[in-house]
């Protein structure tokens, strides 16, 4: 976009000989320089490649407001503070200036503006004979809204030419929030992101955005509020872009403006004409906010939002009629989340129940909660709601059902509106409703008597011409399988739920009957199936499309999360973030804890004093503890380890009296907590027995278990001397984290299993390679952790006792009368303190303890 102001400056670059084409532009002070005084480094490798002589001709081919001339003219001003020789003109100036610059000694940049205001014979002559120039002399940088001069495909073909287009130039999120900081308005990365997904990063919406979101309290929030039909924005798309358009050219595009994307056979159904691809490819030849495909055409975001009000204001009758014709196209074709959204957008009851009836379930079930759940805040709660926003509603809460006492209320009020008349459809909500309610009764554990309706004629009717519904009524027959003591038959069951479900693209089916084989395999103890379950799963993620806070993408974060933290990769802590955000009353553990969890278990292996991420893995356990067992047997020898470490025996006791009524005494997971406990000795032969034997059954909750096992059983071998059996042991681990594909028992600082592995390498033949990769897991900083344990352990309960008085300026006779010893006592305790913490005096006695968490 050019301004009369930036029109003057550019005619005050002399064009009376090359070497007075020195000074660039003098663009100081314009609205538009502010956004580009932000580094932009990908946007200036273009103009390198010409200075270079690598390319001969640039081409900017923007929509008005992308910030063409902006761009233009940094780069002039760059190219004559480097003492190049820079001539800067508008397109209306091109034959008379062209001429002169061929005589120059030096290559020559001419930066020709607004060329698609070039309209005479003589002005495209010029502009064709300066592209086609081989000499390298003249190095051309042209923009403009669309190419005045047609063929220039063979100057790309030859390398000679790079094009830049609208969305080259836009915005992404990283600069937004840069350009954001700049203008003085604070705005969080997520809000910068929506920003720039709203406005499709074009500059002239970003920049008319500052100032109002400069006045609202709450700028990030105000995002969301942002559109095309902004003042200043609608005002710029007037005279900017929709002013050259004749009455009916902009009453199609406002009749056919009900998505990014509408195809022509759409487009002609919603204008009643077969002349709109026509009108579009003529519109798009000269607009670059509207583009076209070889079947349809697409809008730019603002200026959908911008036709979108317009056709609200001119006519609501017809904006309606035009969503609910659209609605029905898309439903026909096939694509049901556009038919759902298009009847939200509509804002008519009717079509939106109706709409929900015939596409709901297959949304449903291919996890798009968020869509369903807009369109379900479209009806009113009320007691007569139709069957088939109930069962939504269900299913938006199943399997786990948070909140029973409002799964029970909307069952009654299902079965109420079951029982009366129902409209097309009607049926297959019947059985949908029946599949809901096996998921509830298995929550509960009583039988389900009503399970039997699935199988029956009615249902089986129903089932055959469903796909959808079938896969949920079988899912919901595997489970109560499960139930019942039949989990070969249901993981048979479930594993055909999968396949189907996954190719059908029932995504939210197929990561629920993952979840359901996952569980059934371990506890059958068949580890080896459902660890490639979970690999699967967390390698299918990319066919999840749906955004970070959909229950499908938040439920795969947390199995990738579990993933990486097992192969002790980096997790994804804005990811993890949002999904704990998602559920602040942890009204669904089974997400929220689980994804907190992941953020603060690292902390523990390589955090120097982890008593904060401690606190509260601890206290989550405690709380939520039976609503997430796997999990907490992966915690559970590191609480109860560093607990001892932190706090002494005593403490560890109670996390691993947690561990027990939680996974049970029986299981492996309470074995290695035992076996902890004996420690620091570790010489407790009651204590390993108890856990070789634990080892050696399948008794256990998740497969790092049997890992953790084998090395405590290798550090105790190695401590007492039995270097072979701890050789054995030490391999078997590594045999074990390969089988299961987790490696991050070998970083708990109680175990050292690093340590253990690096004394060993070179001796483990076919697993060497195995061997030196996890042993490259440990992060720098965790290498000193187990003299820090051992240091920690050294201490005795009544030396903590004592070292906990220090930071507080008192006496020993005080610290004496305070614990009813004697001064020679505490004089006793103190040098031991000091020698076991390699301290000289109290206060640096302190300052390690501190940095220990001891204290």
């Amino acid at each position: 976009m050019s301004t009369s102001r930036e029109r003057a400056a550019g005619s005050a670059i002399s064009a009376q000989s090359p070497d007075a084409t020195r000074v660039a532009p003098d663009l100081s002070g314009l609205p538009s320089e502010v956004l580009f005084e932000i580094e932009r480094p990908r946007l200036d490798e273009p103009m390198a490649q010409l200075a270079r002589g690598d390319r001969h001709t640039l081409a900017v081919w923007a929509a008005a407001g992308a910030g063409k001339t902006v761009l233009m003219a940094h780069w002039a001003r760059a190219l004559a503070a480097r003492g190049e020789l820079v001539h800067w003109m508008h397109g209306g100036g091109l034959p008379d200036a062209a001429g002169s610059l061929h005589t120059a000694s030096s290559p020559v940049f001419l930066f020709i503006d607004d060329a698609h205001r070039i309209t005479s014979t003589r002005a495209r002559a010029a502009l064709t004979a300066l592209l086609d120039d081989s000499t390298g002399r003249i190095r051309v940088v042209v923009g403009g809204r669309y190419a005045p001069v047609p063929g220039l495909a063979h100057l790309q073909a030859s390398g000679r030419l790079l094009e830049l287009r609208t969305d080259d130039l836009a915005f992404d999120s990283d600069e937004v929030a840069l350009l954001a900081s700049r203008c003085g308005v604070p705005l969080e990365e997520p809000a910068a992101s929506a920003l720039a997904t709203r406005t499709a990063g074009w500059a002239a919406a970003i920049g008319l955005a500052m100032p109002w979101l400069a006045r609202t309290p709450d700028s990030s929030a105000a995002v969301e509020e942002f559109t095309g039909d902004d003042g200043a924005v609608a005002d710029f798309l007037i005279s900017e872009v929709l002013a050259g358009l004749d009455e009916t050219t902009r009453s199609m595009l406002t009749a056919v403006a009900v998505d990014r994307y509408v195809p022509f056979e759409l487009a002609s159904r919603l204008c009643n004409s077969g002349e709109v691809a026509e009108v579009a490819r003529r519109v798009a030849a000269s607009h670059a906010l509207i583009t076209i495909s070889a079947n349809g055409m697409n809008f730019h975001p603002v200026l959908l939002a911008f036709l979108q009000a317009e056709a609200r204001r001119a006519d609501p009758a017809a904006a309606v009629r035009t969503r609910t014709i659209a609605a029905y196209w898309y439903a026909a074709h096939e694509r049901a989340a556009d038919a759902l959204q298009q009847a939200i957008d509509s804002g008519d009851l009717e079509v939106l129940t109706d709409m929900l009836s015939r596409v709901g379930l297959e949304l449903a079930l291919a996890g798009h909660s968020r869509l369903i759940a807009a369109a379900l805040a479209g009806l009113a709660q009320e007691d007569e709601e139709p069957l088939v926003s109930l069962v939504l509603r269900l299913l938006l809460d199943a399997p786990t059902f948070a909140d029973a006492r409002r799964a029970h209320h909307l069952v009654a009020q299902a079965e109420k509106a079951a029982a009366g008349p129902l409209g097309p459809g009607g049926g297959a909500w019947v059985v949908a409703l029946d599949a809901v309610r096996c998921f509830m009764g298995v929550r509960e554990r009583p039988s389900f008597a009503g399970a039997s309706r699935l199988i029956d004629a009615t249902a089986m009717r129903e089932r055959q011409t469903n796909l959808g519904l079938d896969l949920l009524c079988a899912t919901a027959e595997g489970w109560l399988l499960a139930t019942i003591g039949e989990s070969e038959r249901a993981n048979g069951v479930l594993h055909d739920v999968r396949v189907s479900a996954h190719r059908a693209g029932l995504t939210w089916l197929f990561l629920v009957a993952s979840e359901f084989s996952i569980g059934i395999l371990s506890e059958l103890g068949r580890w080896d199936e459902a660890v490639v379950i979970e690999d699967r799963l967390v390698e299918a993620a990319d066919r999840f499309t749906s955004p970070a806070r959909d229950r499908v993408r938040r439920r795969v974060e947390v199995v990738a999360a579990k993933r990486r933290y097992l192969r002790c990769a980096e997790t994804d802590s804005l990811a993890l973030g949002e999904v704990a955000a998602s559920d602040p009353l942890g009204l669904d553990p089974e997400l929220s804890v689980a994804a907190r969890m992941f953020e603060l278990l690292p902390q523990l292996d390589r955090t120097r004093n982890p008593r904060r991420p401690l606190d509260e893995i601890e206290r989550l356990m405690r709380e939520t503890g039976p609503y997430v067992p796997r999990i907490l047997a992966l915690a559970a020898p590191r609480i109860v380890a560093t607990r001892l470490g932190l706090d002494g025996r005593a403490r560890a006791k109670e996390a691993a009296e947690v561990v027990n009524s939680v996974l049970g005494a029986d299981s492996l997971e309470a074995a290695i907590a035992r076996y902890v406990l004996a420690a620091p000795s570790r010489t407790t032969d009651q204590a390993a027995r108890q856990l070789e034997d634990a080892a050696a059954s399948t008794r256990a909750w998740h497969p790092a278990s049997f890992v953790t096992a084998a090395l405590l059983l290798a550090r105790s071998a190695e401590e007492n001397g039995r270097t072979g059996e701890a050789d054995a042991l030490t391999t078997r681990a590594i045999e074990l984290a390969v089988r299961y594909r987790t490696e991050r028992p070998f970083l708990a600082p109680a175990v050292d299993g690093i340590g253990l592995v690096r004394a060993r390498l070179g001796r483990f033949g076919h697993l060497e390679d195995e061997a030196r990769r996890i042993a490259a897991c440990a992060p720098p900083e965790t290498l000193g952790y187990p003299t820090d344990a051992l240091v920690i352990e050294s201490l005795t309960a009544k030396e903590r006792e004592v070292l906990a008085e220090l930071p507080v300026h008192q006496s020993v006779a005080e610290i004496a009368q305070r614990h009813s010893l004697s001064v020679n006592t505490v004089k006793t305790h103190l040098r031991n303190i000091y020698q076991k913490l390699g301290a000289s005096d109290r206060s640096e006695a302190v300052a390690v303890a501190q940095s220990l968490g001891i204290i």
